[in-house]
């Protein structure tokens, strides 16, 4: 059997749902963000919810985190009472968005973590009881989880400097 059109939208709509999950988000959640980008025009609610088969309540939860994730966008329409809601760019806007919200955010709370017990491990005087050799290597971890965060935003922060990384750019970088 020939797959069409459809079909093959509809297993990008589960592949990307699936995605989703797996980094932890609603199933549903990403399966809206494939149908949006996947569209050709700005979806209402209903449409949506008729489209993957769930309700307009958990079309409304999720579309509306996609939106603080700065995926997806409301579009007006004159004369219309209902909601529309269209993809925010293309793949490479949508992904930057997702990993500045997310990651860099993760990234710089864990990076104020690692300072504040860095502080307190470089003044720690070690107690009668206590393993000299046990303080320096939970010193040198945590100075290893540094250097690790440090190279990540680094590297994070090339990629959502707009234009500093492309797919030339990417296409071009050798790994040996």
């Amino acid at each position: 059997m020939q797959r069409n059109l459809e079909d093959l939208r509809n297993e990008w709509i589960d592949h990307i749902g699936e995605r989703s999950e797996k980094f932890g988000f609603s199933r549903i959640a990403g399966q809206l963000e494939g149908l949006l980008f996947l569209s050709g025009r700005p979806l209402s609610l209903d449409e949506m919810a008729d489209r993957l088969e769930v309700s307009k309540a958990s079309v409304s939860t999720n579309i509306r985190f996609l939106e603080r994730l700065k995926v997806v966008h409301k579009v007006y329409h004159r004369g219309e009472r209902k909601n529309f809601y269209e993809i925010a760019g293309d793949i490479w806007e949508i992904e930057t968005e997702i990993l500045k919200t997310l990651v860099k955010d993760e990234l710089e709370r864990f990076q104020r973590i690692v300072d504040r017990d860095s502080d307190y491990l470089a003044d720690y005087q070690i107690a009668e009881d206590e393993d000299a050799a046990e303080l320096e290597l939970v010193r040198d971890r945590v100075a290893g989880i540094r250097e690790y965060l440090e190279a990540g935003a680094y590297f994070l922060n090339m990629l959502l400097t707009k234009g500093v990384i492309t797919p030339a750019v990417v296409r071009q970088i050798e790994i040996k």
